[in-house]
């Protein structure tokens, strides 16, 4: 009992050591100060073990052989998906200050952390309501996420079952048996689009049923009207260019005998 007294005495001593030293190692992130176990809620802290057994799958993986910069964005993208932002605890490892209360100062900090910790991470929201966990393996780093506010993690949506619930507005199409070989041949059109002409297909004759005659009324004659007689026109009468006190005979006698003058 007095050995492990001791040797959890020196194990505190060079966590504390360590502690101390991982605001200087960690550039681009400010350690605010450390959190407990007891601090967090425990399905939060369950969850870390149930990724490292493999219990539950990955939400997202990148191979491990990656560019830096992928890797980089693969992680804020699972941190986003975790809806952890600039102020999160970040994971040590040590027994006696296992979180760091973290606060982002700037870009350095991502690869602060694959330099200290390598590619096993993890993460709780500042708001201690979800969680982020990156495990390496030979080929590839998997990415896990956690939280009971996070639509579609702790409870993923059923995929679809049948793509008949998807409704899709499309026009009917009759069946080929029930097509002449002519008609066959025409497109479907469509009602949802403008009635426009198709040059490209040459009109199909189709025989039409000859409509019957259908009876349509005479229409009413309009009531007569009264119509008042017209007077008959008068007749045109010529008259003669000479003067009316003259007659032919006397014009006639004025020019064979003429009067005598003194």
């Amino acid at each position: 009992m007095r050995t492990e007294n001791i040797n959890r005495k020196f194990k505190l001593h060079d966590e504390r050591r360590i502690a101390a030293q991982l605001p200087e190692q960690l550039l681009g992130l400010d350690v605010v100060g450390f959190g407990k176990p007891d601090e967090f809620p425990g399905e939060l802290l369950s969850a870390f073990g149930e990724f490292a057994n493999g219990s539950v799958a990955p939400r997202s993986r990148i191979y491990r052989n990656a560019q830096p910069n992928l890797i980089d964005a693969w992680l804020l993208e699972l941190l986003r998906g975790g809806q952890i932002g600039d102020r999160f605890y970040l994971r040590t490892g040590l027994e006696y200050f296992p979180w760091a209360d973290c606060r982002v100062l700037d870009h350095r900090w991502l690869e602060s952390l694959r330099r200290v910790l390598g590619t096993n991470q993890g993460f709780i929201a500042h708001d201690k309501s979800s969680a982020v966990m990156t495990i390496g393996t030979q080929y590839e780093v998997l990415g896990f996420v956690t939280g009971a506010a996070l639509p579609g993690v702790a409870d993923p949506a059923p995929s679809e079952e049948a793509p008949t619930r998807r409704i899709v507005h499309a026009p009917t199409v009759a069946a080929v048996h029930d097509l002449t070989p002519a008609a066959a041949l025409i497109p479907t059109p469509d009602l949802s689009a403008p009635a426009t002409p198709d040059l490209s297909i040459p009109p199909v004759a189709e025989v039409l049923p000859i409509p019957e005659p259908v009876a349509v009324a005479a229409p009413e004659p309009a009531p007569a009207q009264a119509v008042a007689p017209q007077a008959a026109p008068e007749p045109v009468v010529a008259v003669s260019a000479a003067p009316a006190d003259e007659a032919p005979t006397q014009l006639i006698a004025r020019i064979v005998d003429p009067v005598e003058t003194d």
